[in-house]
């Protein structure tokens, strides 16, 4: 297992898509900037130093960037193995389907977490050239650790989506425009079990962000519910990745029964030509 995480890590550096993720998060405290600058003044933070920028960029990072990136790349290494036609020469190692899923969702987490922390860099860089105030160390390690919890959690919350498009060549994609919008409706449930128990907000609860000033939440998020949600998430994955089957396993046992069939055709046949 630890060789196909290892092997992974070094392939992602080779594909392009990376440039996506890359790109993608650097876009996540530009954003947060613009929309600081050009809300209503009733709408603006009037406090919007360093350590606000931070939050803005988690807050945008979850709930656009970081759902479509994860479940993208993600979703591109395992279609790798299909484009590639890669798939029949490793399971030939022998390597099963569920054990070469599990290695590259693997890494993927590993990714995940890295991408967070350059995330979080970019957003410092961009926070100082704007010349925001409020370089409050404390503060800041705060901040990333929120970054590094969020990045992992809501990773967790698209694992499905990953996981179930990865059985089918060239789902990716579709499954990229769900995770978007689901990450995209966290924003419109601010009260009741839902919000407790939908996973993308859910992850904000178990990092122990405020969402106050994002959604006017109404009242206090549970945390055990939110462990559970996320846990929900990993059990729905795993089941998933037990029964999945790469295309060319299931073709070669339609074959094996077709094989195994003739004998008793030919049988038949000559039992009806007695």
């Amino acid at each position: 297992m630890l060789s196909i995480v290892l092997t992974e890590l070094q392939k992602i550096k080779r594909y392009h898509i990376l440039l996506i993720g890359i790109i993608g998060m650097a876009l996540s405290p530009i954003l947060g900037l613009i929309t600081q600058n050009v809300a209503i003044e009733e709408a603006k933070n009037t406090n919007f130093d360093l350590s606000a920028l931070v939050d803005s960029t988690i807050w945008n990072n979850a709930t656009v960037f970081m759902p479509i990136i994860f479940t993208l790349i993600g979703g591109y290494l395992i279609n790798r193995e299909y484009t590639d036609d890669t798939l029949k020469n490793v399971l030939v190692v022998p390597v099963s389907f569920p054990k070469l899923l599990t290695g590259k969702l693997t890494a993927m987490g590993i990714l995940s977490l890295i991408l967070g922390m350059y995330s979080f860099i970019i957003t410092i860089i961009v926070g100082i050239f704007a010349g925001l105030s409020g370089f409050d160390i404390l503060a800041l390690i705060k901040g990333l650790f929120y970054m590094l919890g969020i990045s992992i959690c809501i990773y967790i919350a698209v694992l499905p989506i990953i996981a179930f498009c990865g059985r089918t060549p060239g789902f990716f994609m579709g499954g990229s425009v769900i995770a978007f919008v689901l990450g995209y409706c966290s924003m419109f449930f601010k009260s009741g079990l839902l919000r407790n128990i939908y996973p993308f907000l859910a992850s904000f609860t178990v990092i122990g962000f405020d969402t106050t000033s994002y959604i006017n939440a109404k009242n206090k998020a549970s945390i055990p519910l939110g462990l559970a949600s996320l846990g929900v998430m990993l059990l729905i994955s795993a089941f998933i990745i037990v029964i999945s089957k790469s295309p060319g396993e299931a073709k070669t046992k339609q074959r094996k029964n077709n094989i195994s069939l003739r004998p008793a055709q030919r049988e038949r046949i000559m039992t009806n030509r007695h």
